[in-house]
């Protein structure tokens, strides 16, 4: 068994969530790998990605967003999470009471005007 000192847990994990140096991949392959992105804030996956890819472009995730390619959920203790579609799809079949009371799923096209 490998046991990590200190500094290379540290290292390890920063790594893991792409923050040591950025990545060179696709925002949808960054969201997967990151396993929920914070969103609490509309804003806050963008500031959130800018800091981890290499070249970002705001309007790959606008379109994602927009074409439901990724998804904003209340997720882990309720906190919104940036998702994948598909993520979203497997953790809301394992876990059906994170959805919040009330929730209902919105017509094609609604909600896509304001912010996520």
């Amino acid at each position: 068994m490998t046991v990590l000192g200190t500094r290379a847990l540290n290292r390890a994990t920063l790594a893991r969530q792409l923050l040591l140096e950025r990545a060179d991949m696709p925002v949808l392959d960054a969201v997967a790998h990151l396993c929920g992105l914070q969103a609490q804030e509309p804003q806050e996956p963008f500031v959130g990605l800018w800091s981890r890819l290499d070249g970002f472009d705001p309007a790959v995730l606008s379109g994602l967003l927009a074409d439901r390619g990724v998804v904003r959920i209340p997720l882990m203790r309720r906190t919104v999470h940036l998702l994948t579609a598909g993520d979203t799809l497997a953790w809301r079949s394992a876990r059906p009471d994170a959805a919040p009371a009330g929730a209902r799923r919105l017509p094609p096209g609604a909600g896509r005007g304001g912010p996520g």
